[in-house]
């Protein structure tokens, strides 16, 4: 199923949720150039393809905000078919390995296949995607090599930051403080017009979580939130 979120100045973002595991899987589509991206393509491989056939797009890389199953694990069939790289931080390819594992533990009647791994290093990363340029922030918590992942005023969090709650912590390689640490360390540098595409839940922006999302302040250990509406 497709959700139409809001149309940004500079590129077309499209979701696409669902999948046996339920995530928000992204087409991101820079009209300037004509470079077109997915990010965490989840277990939604037939939607989202479907969406790039409907809109006549070939993506030109496959984006991975962390290793799970419900975020990276379409990403092997996008390789195969359209022969685009996958691009996931070095400290998540055990996560993304134990995919099935997980997938079994979990007891989804599911497995994935493995795709060949571009792997981003380090803290602060920009790469070209085509065209473009895109940056990685890494933003351990949630997973040894989560990431979020920048494009001009978009910001691809998957389940580091949400719109409204907390990412869990408690799957294995979530660390609770390790995740507080890297959401602060966003939390005054991210513009607050930056659009804020989680891996589940409604988008908005980042002034929207700031001001309204109390659990997450809460986490945070930050001063509570004062004049909000009923």
């Amino acid at each position: 199923m497709s959700i139409p979120l809001p149309v940004m100045a500079y590129d077309d973002i499209q979701v696409v949720t669902g999948g046996v595991f339920p995530s928000n899987s992204y087409i991101c589509t820079d009209p300037v150039t004509g470079s077109c991206f997915i990010v965490d393509p989840g277990l939604n491989e037939a939607a989202v393809d479907l969406e790039l056939t409907m809109r006549g797009l070939r993506p030109a890389a496959v984006l991975c905000t962390h290793g799970h199953f419900d975020h990276a694990g379409g990403a092997a069939y996008f390789q195969e078919k359209y022969g685009c790289p996958v691009l996931l931080h070095t400290a998540d390819m055990r996560t993304l390995k134990s995919s099935n594992f997980l997938l079994m533990a979990l007891k989804i009647p599911w497995r994935i296949s493995l795709p060949r791994i571009t792997e981003i290093e380090g803290v602060d990363t920009s790469v070209p995607v085509g065209d473009v340029l895109v940056r990685f922030r890494h933003a351990p918590g949630h997973t040894p090599g989560g990431c979020v992942i920048e494009f001009r005023n978009a910001v691809f969090t998957g389940d580091t930051l949400y719109r409204r709650g907390i990412g869990l912590s408690k799957l294995p390689g979530g660390d609770a403080d390790t995740l507080r640490s890297s959401i602060l360390a966003l939390w005054d540098t991210l513009p607050l017009d930056a659009v804020i595409y989680p891996g589940h839940g409604p988008a908005g922006t980042f002034g929207e979580i700031r001001d309204g999302n109390e659990a997450l302040v809460e986490f945070l250990r930050l001063p509570p939130i004062t004049g909000l509406e009923d």
